[in-house]
């Protein structure tokens, strides 16, 4: 008999106003471990985010109500956060992609990403050191 105490799935959150990419990056994320949550825009994201914090979040640049960018500047305000944010965007612009890194993205990627370059955004581990 052992006392190991059980590790719940970390917790991930997906933003989009894209079902289909939601629909992509849940599964890819629920293949991977996590227990997933969604939303349709940035302001929903950031009430369920304050309500119960993430482990990571990936999401989407341009939506109604709040934008990835705003949503991750919201977030960062709060010092302790260690959620790990991955944008994704269909634009490749280098000036949204430093705004977004610098407001503390872990990564931005374009759509459609692969499931791979996800997985190491949100994990922070490449599959070539697995």
């Amino acid at each position: 008999m052992t006392n190991e105490i059980p590790v719940s799935p970390k917790r991930a959150m997906v933003v989009d106003d894209d079902s289909t990419m939601v629909e992509y990056v849940s599964a890819v994320l629920r293949r991977a471990g996590y227990h997933v949550e969604t939303a349709g825009n940035g302001m929903t994201a950031l009430e369920m985010y304050r309500a119960n914090p993430f482990d990571a979040v990936v999401c989407d640049i341009r939506m109604p109500k709040l934008s990835g960018i705003s949503f991750l500047k919201n977030l960062r305000l709060n010092a302790d956060s260690t959620c790990r944010v991955v944008l994704l965007s269909a634009m490749d612009d280098q000036t949204i992609r430093r705004e977004a890194l610098e407001a503390g993205a872990v990564a931005y990627l374009l759509k459609p990403a692969s499931s791979k370059a996800i997985i190491e955004a949100v994990t922070g581990v490449s599959a070539a050191a697995k």
